[in-house]
């Protein structure tokens, strides 16, 4: 029964794509256009309220002449978040005045979930579990986020969690629910140092996320992933970890602009997976600072082979990835998330596990 139900997705498969592929299909559908919905919806859909006004962004949802609430438009905070599909997922959030989803209704998108088996209601099953999920505590996809309605879609999710938290966040930012940063505007200094791979982990310029194989319930006693991190726009981090000629052709300092991390791993598990070889997402880590939310894609990253720094490690992947999001600040605490899927006898499970990351004092400007 298993082979039957594989050999028929796989001729589902094989005729969506001859049909996507054909000359007589127009070109919008060119892609994934063929698997285009949309849904027709209504404010009260996601905010029980009998009356609506119009902000700059967002409405404020009344009942009986009270603020109840808010009701956003994810395209108009998160139009940059593309899914497997490289179309936004059109999301519809309310959101009470406590900065607690009331609900999320996906109103359109192009994710070719069928070529996997899977029907829309699983996808709007998916969407369900927001309702009543704070957006100032932690919205993890594979811990607080079940992808069990949705396993084999992990770019997706990640891509509809990280819509739904960005622009949650971003309107609670607006409307006063979350207090606006009042720190000093901190940067980063151009002084450069030479610093041995010690010294970059001993003064936390560089973080280690290290994972074993018995903490997700595989037998074995081993290392599973042995991942590192840090913000390489910093000059004395950057230098030493990418090499100095490396570092000035892609970053070039903290003046120019550009801000990246680094990321390297070692061990049988993959930081970076297979979902942005299929659909150009790296669907496995993700960081966060505040309201902003950062998923990499393909067009963010540049294959990293080595780590320059003096007794630095083998590694066997690495990338550097592009922050593109301009209100970020490397000098800014920032979380890094990673998840990992893995096998429990024929069960796909799903862990994450979160990192905090600041750039140290010694890099900062004073």
């Amino acid at each position: 029964m298993k082979d039957k139900g594989k050999m028929k997705r796989n001729v589902i498969g094989l005729i969506i794509l001859l049909v996507i592929g054909s000359p007589f299909v127009p070109a919008a559908y060119a892609k994934w256009g063929f698997f285009a919905h949309e849904y027709k919806y209504k404010l009260e859909d996601v905010l029980d309220a009998n009356k609506f006004t119009e902000k700059k962004g967002y409405w404020e949802g009344y009942r009986d002449n009270k603020l109840v609430g808010y009701v956003f438009l994810s395209k108009d905070w998160t139009k940059d978040l593309l899914g497997y599909s490289g179309q936004h997922l059109e999301t519809l959030i309310g959101m009470d005045t406590k900065g607690i989803i009331t609900r999320a209704k996906l109103i359109a998108h192009s994710e070719p979930i069928v070529l996997i088996g899977l029907k829309e209601e699983n996808y709007h099953k998916f969407m369900e579990q927001y309702s009543g999920k704070n957006i100032m505590q932690d919205f993890s996809v594979g811990k607080n986020i079940s992808l069990d309605a949705v396993t084999g879609a992990t770019v997706t999710a990640v891509v509809q969690n990280a819509i739904i938290l960005r622009s949650a966040r971003k309107v609670a930012s607006l409307t006063g629910l979350i207090e606006a940063h009042k720190g000093p505007n901190r940067k980063l200094n151009k002084r450069s140092v030479s610093l041995t791979w010690e010294e970059l982990l001993t003064s936390t310029a560089i973080k280690n996320l290290r994972i074993t194989s018995k903490e997700l319930g595989i037998e074995g006693e081993d290392i599973y992933l042995d991942l590192y991190f840090g913000m390489v726009t910093a000059p004395s981090i950057g230098k030493n970890v990418l090499g100095e000629k490396f570092y000035k052709e892609t970053i070039g300092g903290p003046e120019a602009g550009e801000i990246s991390i680094a990321v390297f791993s070692r061990g049988k598990g993959s930081f970076k997976g297979s979902g942005f070889a299929r659909g150009g997402i790296f669907d496995r880590f993700s960081i966060e600072q505040e309201e902003r939310v950062t998923v990499f894609s393909e067009t963010d990253y540049r294959i990293l082979t080595d780590i320059k720094a003096k007794g630095a490690p083998v590694v066997q992947e690495g990338g550097l990835f592009k922050i593109r999001q301009k209100d970020f600040n490397p000098a800014d605490p920032f979380r890094f998330n990673l998840i990992l899927p893995y096998r429990i006898g024929g069960k796909k499970e799903f862990r994450s596990f979160k990192t905090e990351y600041k750039v140290p004092e010694m890099f900062l400007e004073q």
